[in-house]
């Protein structure tokens, strides 16, 4: 049975960072994902036939020079790889016509609104508290509810509102935005190449156990051990895995309520499409929460669109005839198409309050608990956790 220093498990952005800071660390770091691929929502679909060199983007599609916990992992071959995307604008679609977003804002109620941004906490309040008190409620319930929730993939009302749009130090020497050649996917392949670590793929972790040399971790026939353990799956899954040794984190894991969000992404020759070049649509008081484009990376042959769906309103065939009509395209134009489910944590206000009492049950242990339902859902937020985590585990070993 193998000993390490440090045992990931789940190779998503949280995961993925925290094994490269371990093993930069010089700590001998083995990395578990389940999946049959490293990146979580790091999910950019590459097609192939008639689509060669033409991808998509089915979760995450935008990262930013602020996100210096991810950024400052990279070398700089990998900087050099970060493409700029193009500026383009966001659209809203109310079901009869595409807008501006400005011509949604109720400037009669968001105007005498505005001071109020000077003195009013975000600290504990929801999206919908907050932004209805210094944008205006109708502007809140006309634009901002359905934009938050394009960006969140999920019903946006009760998310806690001091864990979106963070202030963060930028980058000034990189892209305010950008991608990669081949997508964001391009950030988790050069992370999981980076020497120094054991890396595998398509291992289920059924569960883990405390013995003398730290941890032993259990999958299928195979056992390995660990002084250091971080767990870098999602709430509910880092809930079943501590409820037999940690039965105070667990409970407070199982409380991280899920949310699905179904995307299906269509490749559409270029000719011939009317619509505009745009960043994206926000649905207002529509089946889908947004639709993100390619425009923003121009490809001379293909545009692509990605659709963000309520979970369970549509099949796959009903869902792309709604596509063809808002894309005012026949279904048989469509090149290729692709699609993924992702379950996103459904945080709430005063999460952070949650977040504190987490990380009391944590104080001393060697283990560390990082993803996307602790300071935010972006790559960012995912980035800062996992090395807030890995400083924490440093700081014991002194």
């Amino acid at each position: 049975m193998t000993h390490y220093d440090l045992i990931v498990i789940g190779g998503g952005v949280s995961g993925l960072t925290f094994a490269r800071r371990g093993a930069a660390q010089g700590w001998h770091t083995l990395l578990l994902e389940a999946d049959g691929r490293f990146g979580g929502c790091l999910a950019s679909h590459r097609y192939g036939g008639a689509a060669e060199g033409f991808w998509t983007e089915l979760a995450a599609h935008t990262a930013y020079n602020s996100y210096g916990a991810l950024l400052e992992l990279l070398d700089e071959t990998g900087l050099g790889r970060l493409q700029t995307r193009r500026k383009a604008p966001w659209r809203v679609w109310d079901g009869k016509c595409l807008q501006s977003v400005f011509a949604r804002m109720h400037w009669p109620s968001l105007l005498p609104s505005l001071p109020k941004l000077l003195f009013t906490p975000k600290l504990g309040l929801s999206l919908r508290d907050y932004y209805g008190r210094v944008m205006g409620r109708r502007t809140y319930d006309g634009l901002l509810r359905h934009a938050f929730s394009a960006v969140l993939a999920q019903p946006a009302d009760d998310f806690p509102a001091d864990l979106l749009f963070r202030k963060k130090p930028r980058r000034k020497d990189l892209p305010r935005s950008y991608t990669l050649k081949g997508g964001l996917s391009g950030l988790a392949e050069m992370l999981a190449a980076m020497p120094g670590h054991e890396a595998k793929t398509g291992i289920a972790v059924e569960r883990i156990e405390r013995v003398a040399e730290g941890f032993r971790v259990h999958a299928g026939q195979d056992q390995w051990t660990c002084r250091r353990l971080a767990l870098a799956v999602p709430a509910w899954e880092a809930a079943r895995l501590l409820d037999g040794e940690f039965p105070d984190l667990s409970h407070h894991l199982k409380q991280i309520a899920a949310a699905e969000v179904e995307s299906l992404a269509v490749v559409v020759p270029k000719e011939g499409l009317a619509l505009p070049e745009l960043a994206g649509v926000i649905g207002i008081d529509q089946d889908f929460y947004s639709v993100v484009s390619r425009d923003v990376v121009p490809d001379a042959r293909f545009r692509g669109f990605t659709f963000h769906f309520q979970p369970g309103r549509f099949s796959r065939e009903e869902k792309l005839a709604r596509i063809a009509s808002l894309l005012e395209v026949p279904i048989d134009r469509f090149v290729q198409t692709a699609e993924r489910t992702s379950r996103l944590p459904s945080l709430k206000a005063g999460h952070l309050a949650w977040v504190s009492e987490v990380d009391l049950l944590l104080s001393g242990e060697q283990l560390a608990l990082v993803g996307n339902y602790f300071y935010g859902v972006s790559l960012g937020d995912c980035a800062e956790r996992s090395k807030a985590e890995f400083d924490r585990l440093c700081r014991s070993a002194s």
